[in-house]
């Protein structure tokens, strides 16, 4: 009777003088997948994951803030009543108009007429800030602060222009100094509000170097 059983194939073979040679099965052939996959994650690898991971928390993070906190509709300089920046740019385009029939102060070489022209400039701008005084203030009490500040600082940026006309007749060297207000220009400021409230001819003239 015929043998039914499986065949099973040798583990080993005799070579050709009579050495067993072993078999190898495909567990036994080296495997660059497996390779990778047993050996232990680099440094910079895990550094690398890391910091992708850590950049897409961020992503997810910035746009729910956007979308849960979306930034206010209006900055907190910005006047939501238009009453006043609109009265204001009427009056700052008014005197716009005279100043531009003044020569600049930079452009006149001789001191004594450099003050002059830095004199008549200041007439202007005073009369503009009677004006503006005298527009009718937001509703609102934190917007007319507001308003009352940015005026103020108006009367201290020509006070400084003042200053300077004086001292050009005595040093014809003397030098335009500003005054600071939280350490910046008070220029700085002014011109701000005016810009956010869109009073475009009402920030500083740039007629002083």
């Amino acid at each position: 009777m015929a043998d039914t059983r499986d065949s099973v194939a040798p583990l080993c073979q005799q070579g050709s003088h009579g050495q067993q040679l072993h078999l190898m099965g495909i567990e036994d052939i080296d495997s660059p997948v497996a390779d990778d996959e047993d050996e232990p994650m680099s440094f910079r690898a895990r550094t690398a994951r890391v910091l992708a991971l850590l950049a897409v928390v961020v992503i997810v993070g910035l746009w729910g803030w956007a979308l849960f906190f979306p930034p206010s509709e209006k900055p907190p300089a910005t006047l939501k009543d238009r009453t006043f920046p609109d009265t204001a740019e009427a009056i700052c385009t008014n005197a716009a108009a005279q100043l531009s029939q003044l020569p600049k102060s930079y452009a006149t070489p001789n001191p004594i007429e450099r003050a002059d022209v830095v004199s008549k400039t200041d007439v202007i701008l005073n009369d503009m800030l009677d004006q503006l005084n005298g527009a009718t203030p937001p509703p609102d009490a934190h917007e007319a602060s507001n308003v009352a500040e940015w005026l103020s600082d108006w009367r201290t940026y020509v006070g400084d222009r003042a200053a300077y006309s004086k001292a050009l007749t005595n040093d014809p060297n003397a030098r335009f100094y500003v005054s600071l207000k939280e350490k910046d220009q008070i220029t700085k400021p002014i011109d701000f509000f005016a810009t956010m409230n869109k009073m475009y001819n009402c920030v500083t003239p740039d007629d002083i170097e």
